[in-house]
């Protein structure tokens, strides 16, 4: 069997958010989830990670993120041990241990990279006490102390494998994304929902010298250390980056739409002294006409619709738009997340 070259091409690194590498680099990724895609699609046999072991823990419950990854490490000859923190003694920061009922996650990283090749991680919201960071915080004091890679599976700051599989399929759209305009819209949503995606969506698009705009009502800003990332990407790799506070202007000429729902984040720490779950609904229902329509799609330029899913229908979209809208890529990101993690795997734990 013959090994492609980008097997093991960042052994050893971490993957917690597309800003820790660059432009060309992600576009290597991409270009080994193409190859791996092709394979995948007719049958030819991946087994570049046999023997190898991705422990997965899940502090949120997942469809898409669980079965891609599984699937995908199985596929390329690996397999993956799906952890639920409350079945064991759950990974924890320091200052949240409780004995007999906890672990410090310095010793849970240790230990796992004693018995395998990689760990994943998964958490924000509820899991994360809804402190904006915190779930971050504890993706990357794993990655403190495994000596194996760490995988970020969506915190509450970023979800960098999204964003990978999102990009993939802007790419399958259009090859040549450089000057497109790509809209991340904030859309209505009754849940409470972390703002993983819409960052990662800003970063990955502004990298790759697209002109991105970021709409969304007032009170429902990113942080500012992801709104400077983004500047910095356009001085680097040129395209625009500009905020928006109107819905249909943002869509205006597009030739892509992301809109997702994100909750404000005034109603949690460090940005209120308490997290107001009800205060947070409220103000999010004051918005329920930031929804992705047909009527609203034809002010674009024809654009793509895309979506992380689960897309709250009747909500942030319409059903027209999920199930006949002729330009959605709705379920070529949700396939994408499969071979765009199997091409990370392949890369980082080869």
């Amino acid at each position: 069997m013959k090994i492609p070259k980008y097997v093991c091409a960042f052994k050893g690194k971490d993957f917690l958010n597309t800003q820790d590498f660059s432009q060309e680099e992600i576009t290597q990724v991409l270009d080994a989830a193409k190859d791996l895609k092709e394979k995948f699609k007719s049958r030819v046999e991946t087994p570049y990670l046999a023997g190898r072991t991705l422990f997965m823990f899940f502090y949120n419950r997942s469809l898409r993120t669980r079965n891609s990854f599984e699937a995908g490490v199985y596929q390329l000859g690996g397999h993956a041990h799906f952890l639920s923190p409350q079945d064991v003694y759950t990974p924890t920061l320091p200052e949240d241990m409780v004995p007999y009922k906890t672990e410090s996650i310095s010793d849970v990283a240790r230990v796992l990279s004693r018995y395998g090749n990689a760990i994943a991680i998964r958490i924000y919201g509820d899991a994360a006490k809804w402190v904006i960071g915190r779930g971050h915080r504890v993706i990357e004091e794993f990655a403190r102390w495994a000596d194996v890679p760490v995988f970020n599976m969506e915190d509450d700051l970023y979800h960098p494998f999204q964003a990978l599989a999102d990009i993939m399929a802007a790419r399958e759209a259009e090859p040549k994304l450089q000057g497109k305009k790509f809209v991340v819209s904030y859309a209505y949503s009754g849940g409470l929902k972390p703002l993983a995606v819409p960052q990662s969506e800003v970063l990955i698009t502004t990298q790759f010298g697209m002109d991105v705009v970021l709409a969304h009502p007032k009170g429902f800003e990113l942080e500012d250390s992801v709104i400077n990332a983004a500047k910095e990407n356009t001085d680097r790799y040129g395209g625009s980056f500009k905020v928006v506070n109107d819905m249909k202007k943002a869509f205006e000429g597009a030739d892509f739409v992301y809109p997702k729902a994100w909750s404000p984040k005034q109603f949690v720490p460090p940005y209120s002294k308490t997290v107001d779950k009800e205060g947070a609904s409220a103000y999010q229902g004051k918005f329920k006409d930031w929804i992705t329509t047909r009527e609203l799609l034809d002010v674009t330029n024809k654009a793509y619709y895309m979506h992380c899913g689960p897309a709250d229908r009747g909500q942030e979209v319409t059903n027209e738009v999920l199930d006949a809208y002729d330009r959605s890529l709705y379920f070529d990101e949700a396939e994408n997340r499969l071979h765009a993690q199997k091409a990370v795997m392949a890369m980082l734990m080869g």
